[in-house]
C-alpha cells in the first residue's frame, strides 16, 4: 500500500470512519421496553393487568404479555401523534393520581389504582377529559392484544381449533357496550 495519500482519499477515509462511528448503537438492555421508559411501561403493564387481570379461569393481561405488545407495537409506529397519544394519556393518568392521592400511581395500592380506574371509566361511551380518552384507547387495545395471544385464544376462550361443535354455547351480547363488555374490576 502507497504510504503517500492524497486529499481525496484522505477526505475518503474520515467520512467512512464518521460514517460507521454514527452507525454504532448502544445495544439495548436485554427485557427493557423498546419506547416508553421502565415507569411508564409499569404503568401500563399495571393498567392492562387491572382491566383483564389473573383470575381462576385464566391468567391475566400481564401473563399474556399485553404490554409488551403495546410497546412493541408503538415502538414501530411510523405516526409521531400515535406515539404522542400514549405518553400524554400515560402521562394523564400520573397527574390524576397525584390529584387523587397524592401519589404516583404505581406507588398507590391496587385498592386505589382500581378507585382510578373506576373514575376514568365512568363516562366511556362520551370521553371528555384526558384520562377518559386514554381509558378508551387502552382498554381497547388491551382486550384486542389479549385475545389474539395465545393466552386469550386458548385458555380464555377455549379456542378448540377447526372442530365441528355440537353446540354452540354463544355470547352474552346483552351484557356488552358497544361489542365490548363494560369494565368491572370484578370481573
Amino acid at each position: 500500500m502507497d504510504a503517500n495519500l492524497n486529499r481525496r482519499d484522505l477526505m475518503k477515509l474520515v467520512v467512512a470512519a464518521a460514517w460507521t462511528s454514527t452507525l454504532q448503537l448502544p445495544a439495548a438492555e436485554p427485557g427493557a421496553p423498546l419506547f416508553f421508559t421502565k415507569d411508564e411501561f409499569a404503568m401500563l403493564d399495571t393498567m392492562t393487568d387491572l382491566i383483564i387481570p389473573t383470575d381462576d379461569h385464566s391468567p391475566g393481561a400481564h401473563e399474556a404479555g399485553v404490554a409488551a405488545y403495546i410497546d412493541k407495537s408503538v415502538a414501530e409506529e411510523f405516526r409521531a401523534e400515535e406515539k404522542d397519544s400514549w405518553r400524554k394519556g400515560l402521562a394523564s393518568i400520573g397527574r390524576l393520581s397525584q390529584t387523587m392521592f397524592d401519589q404516583p400511581f404505581l406507588d398507590v395500592g391496587k385498592e386505589k389504582q382500581i378507585e382510578l380506574m373506576k373514575k376514568i371509566c365512568n363516562n366511556e361511551e362520551n370521553p371528555q377529559t384526558e384520562p377518559e380518552k386514554f381509558f378508551t384507547q387502552l382498554k381497547q387495545t388491551t382486550a384486542f392484544t389479549y385475545y389474539t395471544t395465545s393466552v386469550g385464544i386458548h385458555q380464555e376462550t377455549n379456542y378448540k381449533g377447526n372442530v365441528i361443535l355440537e353446540q354452540f354455547v354463544g355470547y352474552m351480547a346483552n351484557e356488552a357496550k358497544n361489542g365490548m363488555p363494560a369494565w368491572s374490576p370484578d370481573k
